[in-house]
């Protein structure tokens, strides 16, 4: 009996140790849970700064004066030896407004009793990533508005005409540009890649660019390679005025290899107020006077120059009666924005047109590379295929005047149709003949006014009127003589008819070309907006 009541005694007495211990064990834990409930736990990091044993609002203060620190970081960009400074901050780096401090706060902590006897310490080992946006557009902003100033041009070499056909070339430039799309590229991936380091460096993309036109390409324009001449000396002040202000504009030109000239834009609307005044000029079949006649000599001038030089005519067209200051089918008209001379230069250098009209002689010469051999020589022919005879006089009568009174207001204009052949000869012998134009010139009759005033008699007439001038250079039929235009009589002795006029018949050939390509179709010219003369005056 006595020794049952020993043993009950004993589980007694180790029960309420037990008890006593349990709950010093968990006055204990519960002091510590208490403790640590106000603080991280330990081992808990955010952004990769250590926030173990803060308490939620000290964390809280550290974390943000972190994301401060990262993005105000400083970036420097190398940009050819110079350097241009910015801020994560300026290229719209920021923190995405979640700081984890909440979640923090929370890691490890038990949420039960039995947790909190029982619960895995592992809670507490948790590292939480800050996040961070970056703004592409504003690094692209800042590349463009601060980085590209210090692109550097490319420069071609240009071309100075000296005197006495001697040129010099100025020299050309290599030029640096910063490829914006590449750099930015660069910078993203070095901040997005960078988050803990001080500061960033990034190297900016940049490439060489070479000049269009180096120093050596344009010293090779150095050798005339066409020139031509023809006279305004017998053109009156108004029209040689013309001439002289169409050649100024045209002189000094550069044409590019590829680029296309065109007569009508460069020497500008034919207005007063650039320089042209008024002078004869075709409309319609008649001589008529308007602003910037006789600049038709000028692009004709020109046509022939270029023919010589070899460059490739993109556009030209006949006048509508013939000239008298080249033969026909080697004249180039404009007029309005339908009739231009354009040609281009199919060379590898630049070509250099010079350009003076003084002393009664337009002359204009082009420089480029002569590339063509000695022993080639090239000629010009043209070939009047018809001949076609002016019609009757056109008479006017005047009442105001007396009825002995006539005079000659227009010359008769022959018409033409031809052809201008190219001939080039090797060592004297011809090896190639090509067609390069057709040409139509109308034939316009004698326009004459009388007198009808007093009683009526029968006009005298005059000689017989001469023809406009008959283009040079040509084997071409003489025209058949006129008739005699009179006046109609009133009460007179009714005057011998006149015989009807013969045309001439086509002339024959003086020689059958060698079969060749057919002529090069030219595009119509670009509008460039309408003409101050009207649209069917030639110059």
């Amino acid at each position: 009996m006595g020794g049952k009541n020993k043993l009950l005694a004993g589980i007694f007495i180790i029960g309420c140790i037990v008890i006593i211990g349990v709950a010093a064990t968990i006055n204990i834990l519960s002091k510590a849970s208490t403790a640590d409930d106000n603080v991280m736990y330990q081992g808990v990091q955010i952004g990769g700064v250590d926030v173990g044993g803060m308490t939620e609002e000290e964390a809280a203060e550290v974390i943000n004066k972190h994301i401060e620190d990262m993005v105000n970081r400083p970036v420097k960009i190398i940009i050819n030896g110079n350097t241009v400074e910015t801020t994560f901050a300026e290229l719209g780096f920021a923190n995405d407004g979640n700081t984890h401090i909440t979640e923090a706060f929370k890691a490890g902590k038990p949420e039960s009793f039995m947790e909190r006897i029982f619960g895995s310490v592992s809670k507490k080992d948790k590292e939480y990533n800050l996040g961070f946006t970056l703004d592409k557009e504003a690094v692209q902003k800042f590349v463009k508005e601060k980085c590209t100033i210090y692109d550097v041009s490319a420069k071609n070499s240009r071309l100075k005409y000296k005197k006495n056909g001697k040129f010099k070339a100025t020299k050309d430039r290599t030029g640096l540009k910063l490829q914006v799309s590449e750099t930015v590229d660069k910078i993203i991936d070095a901040i997005e890649g960078n988050l803990t380091d001080g500061s960033v460096e990034v190297e900016a993309v940049v490439k060489t660019t070479e000049p269009k036109y180096t120093r050596e390409v344009i010293s090779r324009c150095k050798d005339m390679i066409g020139s031509y001449s023809t006279s305004f000396s017998t053109s009156t002040a108004a029209r040689a005025n013309n001439v002289q202000t169409a050649a100024k504009y045209i002189n000094g030109t550069i044409l590019y290899p590829g680029k296309v000239f065109s007569t009508i834009k460069v020497i500008k609307d034919r207005t007063e107020e650039n320089g042209y005044q008024s002078a004869p000029e075709y409309s319609s079949g008649k001589v008529v006077d308007g602003i910037g006649g006789g600049v038709c000599q000028v692009s004709t001038t020109l046509y022939n120059a270029v023919l010589n030089a070899e460059l490739e005519v993109v556009e030209r067209s006949p006048h509508s009666m013939v000239v008298g200051y080249v033969a026909v089918s080697r004249d180039a008209a404009i007029a309005g924005t339908y009739k231009d001379f354009k040609f281009k230069n199919n060379t590898d250098v630049p070509v250099y047109i010079w350009a003076d009209a003084s002393g009664g002689t337009l002359s204009f010469k082009i420089y480029g590379e002569e590339t063509r051999p000695k022993n080639r020589k090239i000629e010009f022919e043209p070939e009047i295929l018809e001949t076609i005879q002016p019609g009757a006089d056109v008479i006017t009568e005047d009442k105001s005047l007396p009825s002995s009174y006539r005079t000659v207001t227009q010359s008769a204009h022959v018409g033409y149709r031809a052809k201008l052949w190219k001939v080039v000869y090797i060592d004297g012998k011809e090896k190639e003949r090509k067609e390069l134009n057709t040409s139509t010139y109308n034939a316009e009759p004698q326009y004459v006014t009388v007198g009808n005033q007093g009683p009526s008699q029968t006009a005298k007439p005059s000689g017989r009127p001469k023809a406009s001038k008959e283009p040079e250079e040509t084997d071409k039929p003489e025209a058949t003589k006129k008739p005699q235009a009179t006046k109609k009589p009133q009460a007179t002795k009714k005057p011998e008819a006149t015989k009807k006029p013969e045309v001439t018949k086509k002339p024959e050939a003086t020689r059958k070309p060698e079969a060749t390509e057919a002529p090069e179709v030219t595009e119509a010219p670009a509008d460039t907006g309408p003409a101050e003369e009207s649209d069917n005056l030639e110059g």
